[in-house]
């Protein structure tokens, strides 16, 4: 008898083999597809037509409609929280749709030819910080309007055989503080400021275990995955020194993470970081992290082969199923298929791993190579041709 998604699913987080690898599409924040390639993904599978919704505003990214995930034989469930009040007020101010966030983070995507929304406005970069601190209004974690119908929508999932993967409050906590300050203000004070640095680092931090205790007290016992995120690295390497991540950064991680724990201690910890992030593995470990994604294999150091010897018996890969920078856009069927390949081969033994792209499928992809890498998987991830 064939396994149903959330067994294949937990036997993958536990690093053990099940039927096939797991396929992960849209199921978390980091792992969706922009409205435009599900849109032409739809029609490419004859699928019939309807009206794309987006699930996630800023990265664009499509609700999935049943069809669809039983068509593809998806192994996850997106499983959303609620926005504060009616969502955000869009503006179109002529050349861009604008709005602004809960945290005063002003965000715009371009009328014509825009793809996802960048931020353009940052609260709290100003030259005076701790007087700015002093008057800011932080954004309320427990509001009881962004738990309203998550046990609902949980129980659907499980009642669908599905893991529940449940989101976080806010992307990660140096992420955030980089929108409130601004990139440039934002590593400035991690290097010239470190005090300061800490009192926000400390403030988000706090406001993430709120978040938290408050929902797994709420679904705690229907959660498997709960999804948190910070990017520390970029192309090439790690975007702060080791040393200042281990000082700042690494304490205040172990601190939501353990609360986390405590909160439900059954559940795997999802920690999605992009780039270059081998070598924080060892960090992430050390903390509590059960999950690593994107698993990000064209950056430096980021080998499949090499991640899965010296880290997979202690960290499960939840991605790295297919090159998003060089092959899924923009290369010939036959090099989606044959990068495929090799990343079942080097992430799938012995279980812990979950294939899906290594972030969300951007526009661009054409559905011919998304569909290279689905059938691709299909005929090479049943784990008896592994044996």
């Amino acid at each position: 008898m064939e396994m149903d998604s959330r067994e294949r699913m937990l036997l993958a987080l536990n690093h053990r083999e099940a039927d096939r690898i797991p396929f992960d599409v849209g199921g978390t924040s980091q792992s969706g597809m922009h409205v435009t390639a599900y849109a032409n993904l739809r029609q490419y599978l004859g699928l019939p037509r309807r009206e794309v919704v987006v699930e996630n505003l800023n990265p664009q990214t499509a609700k999935m409609d049943e069809d669809f995930l039983e068509r593809l034989r998806v192994d996850t469930t997106f499983v959303p929280r609620r926005s504060v009040g009616r969502g955000p007020d869009i503006q179109d101010d002529g050349n861009y749709l604008n709005y602004t966030d809960d945290w005063g983070i002003g965000w715009r995507m371009p009328k014509e030819g825009g793809f996802y929304y960048d931020f353009y406005f940052n609260p709290l970069d100003v030259d005076d910080l701790k007087q700015r601190l002093a008057t800011y209004s932080w954004p309320d974690p427990t509001d009881s309007r962004r738990f309203e119908g998550l046990r609902e929508k949980a129980q659907a999932a499980r009642e669908k055989g599905k893991l529940v993967v449940l989101q976080g409050f806010c992307a990660g906590i140096c992420e955030v503080y980089s929108w409130l300050r601004g990139y440039e203000s934002f590593y400035s004070d991690l290097a010239a400021e470190p005090d300061l640095a800490e009192m926000v680092l400390d403030r988000l931090t706090e406001l993430k275990i709120a978040y938290w205790r408050r929902a797994l007290a709420e679904v705690g016992e229907l959660v498997d995955v709960v999804n948190e995120a910070d990017d520390i690295s970029g192309q090439n390497g790690p975007l702060m020194s080791p040393a200042t991540y281990r000082r700042l950064v690494k304490p205040r991680h172990a601190q939501i993470y353990s609360a986390i724990k405590k909160a439900a201690p059954r559940v795997k910890i999802f920690m999605h970081s992009c780039g270059a992030v081998r070598e924080f593995v060892p960090d992430f470990i050390e903390i509590g992290v059960d999950i690593l994604n994107p698993v990000q294999i064209s950056a430096a150091g980021m080998d499949p082969f090499e991640l899965k010897r010296d880290f997979g018996k202690d960290i499960v890969f939840w991605g790295g199923g297919v090159d998003t920078q060089h092959v899924l856009g923009s290369g010939t069927v036959e090099d989606v298929r044959d990068n495929v390949k090799r990343n079942i081969d080097a992430l799938a033994p012995g279980g812990g791993f979950v294939f899906t792209t290594v972030h969300i499928t951007q526009a661009n992809v054409p559905p011919q190579n998304y569909l290279a890498m689905w059938e691709t998987l299909q005929e090479y991830g049943a784990y008896s041709q592994h044996a």
